[in-house]
């Protein structure tokens, strides 16, 4: 009785429909497809602005002693790969290891002696591979975490105390942090995107882990594991014979790690300690877009891989997980469901079309702009990239489509690793080569993790050397 009573207006609203009241009918579907859409959204402001940083404990059951830190490179970038080494050997891990191609293995222990980077061995594979450059360090680890960081990642200071405190639970069985793309000191509007792209996919994790604990990846940017889960033949096997339709996959790397570590069942959690947030460095031209096609089809891979092959994303668990990643994926392109929602706004309130309008634009510009209030509250400079924000957040929605379509391309965006598999320098092209990275890694002068800094958040503190100069 009790659910024929509930049920009532909703059959009432259906005889309307019947009965030629159409408006009716696409007002439900408009309340319908609003609330599919934006109840995750709200929910997500909620879970950003309560989710709790991990406390590092006086006695914690790791230290950086028990870290090593792995870095597959591919080379590209010297400086970049010298500032890298920099901010992890500062934060005093057991081991480093850097893997490399062979051609360019003594170039890299060039730099390594003569920036004096005590405790980092360099390893050679025969051939530019991410997946193999990790498992051939994998298997020389001896410490109970193991972090794989990018060439192009750099670390505050204390980063892997505040990084090793997710562990003190003995479920979790991998983690990471907060990410940041590095700041221009005068941007262009391509490194303003991939500014936005880092600071949505931070929220986009948060507003899923924080409820049960799912995430759509752990970034491979930097991300730590215990040992014992990755260091088995069995992992081995897994991440260099991971597979898309018959095709062996180099990239999505962190999306087989992710799903290895779910299947195993153990959990993954964030550290959202405004201290430890690392920064990277992305492409600020219009390579960012072979860059965000890469990322698209990566996502629709390692998606459908795990819908596929794993029960874990549509358990009782992960039932946050399930309607925000796995059902949410499919709202593409963003044109057409924001299109969708005006249409049936239109048809269940013509007379009244404009103050609703007004007022669905108003909530669509809201939704697409607060996951970077963060980023507009330390650089209100940059809110004149919002109408480029806004154009490509529609144009993404397309290339999210086209990425659909092209999954069996496989290659890293940007990347063309076959050249990068020749030595970067030879004979008397050494020297040069060493002396320019050195100086362009010197050169950086933006508050950089790794150098002495002041403040909560060393993205908005000033380098204590500047400090100096200007009370002298």
């Amino acid at each position: 009785m009790n659910t024929m009573l509930a049920m009532a207006p909703f059959v009432q609203l259906v005889q309307k429909c019947f009965n030629g009241e159409a408006d009716a009918l696409y007002k439900l579907l408009f309340d319908l497809f609003f609330l599919y859409r934006y109840t995750r959204t709200v929910v997500s402001c909620f879970t950003f602005l309560f989710y709790q940083p991990k406390p590092v404990q006086e006695k914690p059951k790791y230290v950086a002693q028990d870290v090593t830190v792995v870095v597959p490179t591919t080379f590209k970038s010297p400086a970049e790969l010298i500032q890298c080494l920099r901010c992890i050997l500062n934060c005093s891990p057991a081991a480093v290891y850097v893997v490399t191609g062979n051609n360019n293995v003594e170039l890299v222990k060039e730099i390594c002696g003569v920036e004096r980077f005590l405790g980092v061995q360099v390893l050679g594979v025969e051939k530019l591979n991410k997946r193999k450059q990790m498992t051939r360090a994998l298997k020389e680890v001896n410490t109970d975490i193991v972090v794989f960081a990018d060439d192009d990642v750099f670390w505050p200071e204390r980063y892997l105390d505040y990084l090793l405190a997710i562990f003190e639970d003995d479920k979790v069985g991998a983690g990471g942090t907060r990410q940041r793309v590095r700041r221009n000191s005068s941007p262009n509007f391509w490194n303003f995107l991939g500014i936005c792209y880092l600071e949505r996919r931070v929220w986009n994790n948060v507003r899923t882990i924080a409820i049960d604990g799912s995430i759509s990846t752990l970034s491979g940017r930097t991300a730590a594991y215990r040992t014992e889960i990755l260091k088995t033949e069995e992992f081995f096997y897994y991440m260099e014979n991971d597979k898309w339709l018959g095709r062996p996959l180099n990239t999505d790397d962190d999306k087989c790690l992710t799903r290895y570590v779910y299947s195993h069942d153990w959990d993954i959690a964030l550290q959202f300690d405004p201290r430890s947030v690392i920064e990277t460095t992305l492409e600020d031209n219009p390579k960012y877009i072979d860059q965000c096609l890469r990322w698209s089809r990566s996502s629709w891979r390692g998606n459908g891989i795990v819908m596929m092959n794993e029960t874990y994303w549509r358990s009782r668990k992960h039932w946050w997980g399930l309607y925000v990643i796995y059902l949410g994926q499919f709202q593409v392109p963003t044109l057409l469901v924001d299109g969708t929602l005006f249409g049936l706004l239109y048809m269940s309130a013509p007379e009244n079309f404009k103050a609703a309008c007004l007022c669905l634009a108003s909530w669509t510009l809201f939704a697409k702009t607060v996951k970077l209030i963060p980023h507009f509250y330390r650089h209100p400079q940059d809110l004149i990239f919002l109408p480029v924000m806004y154009l490509f957040t529609y144009l993404h929605g397309f290339i999210h489509v086209y990425a659909l379509f092209t999954l069996t391309k496989t290659h890293w965006g940007g990347q063309q690793l076959d050249k990068l598999e020749n030595a970067r320098a030879k004979n008397d092209e050494v020297v040069p080569l060493l002396r320019s990275a050195m100086a362009e890694a010197d050169d950086y002068l933006e508050p950089t993790p790794g150098r002495l800094m002041v403040g909560d958040d060393y993205f908005s503190a000033v380098p204590m050397a500047q400090l100096i100069r200007v009370s002298v």
